[in-house]
């Protein structure tokens, strides 16, 4: 009899002790990470001080204060002549098919859109490209009334080029 009361118990344990949390997720995102950076040859310091930087670009265009990330892209969808000096960024996926995905729907509702990608492979929605910062900076400023679909990252940033 104690046999039918032990059996479904322990099966109830085995089952609770195999879900995956959101720490093991953590702990294994983590590694990866840390075998990414050992590959590159980077140390902790030096890759805090790039991701921060990546991550952390603002400038101050007409008075207001706009996340601007210079970095080198490649051109995905479209022609290099697409590329502006300053592109405002919409979209950053880590699969391409996504990316385009989103592109098209820019583009079926008459966005000049395009897909860049950086030596990280993040690919980046550009909804539309700039000669110039404040041009950049206005339709940054007015976005929701110029692309009337969703826009899936909290705040969309501006994308400039080094200097050649």
């Amino acid at each position: 009899m104690k046999a039918l009361y032990i059996i479904p118990l322990a099966a109830l344990a085995m089952l609770a002790s195999c879900k995956s949390s959101e720490a093991n997720y953590r702990a294994a995102y983590d590694i990866t990470r840390e075998r990414q950076r050992e590959m590159a040859g980077v140390d902790e310091n030096t890759y805090a001080r790039i991701e921060a930087e990546r991550t952390a670009n603002t400038a101050v265009v007409m008075g207001d204060s706009v996340r601007m990330v210079t970095t080198y892209v490649d051109i995905v969808d479209g022609t290099r002549a697409d590329i502006k000096p300053y592109n405002v960024v919409v979209g950053e996926y880590r699969q391409l098919f996504n990316a385009r995905s989103f592109r098209n729907r820019l583009i079926n509702n008459g966005h000049g859109s395009y897909v860049v990608k950086d030596s990280e492979s993040t690919y980046y929605v550009v909804v539309e490209g700039f000669d110039t910062a404040p041009e950049a900076a206005e339709y940054l400023k007015n976005i929701s009334t110029k692309v009337a679909i969703k826009i899936p990252i909290a705040k969309p940033w501006i994308l400039t080029l080094p200097k050649q």
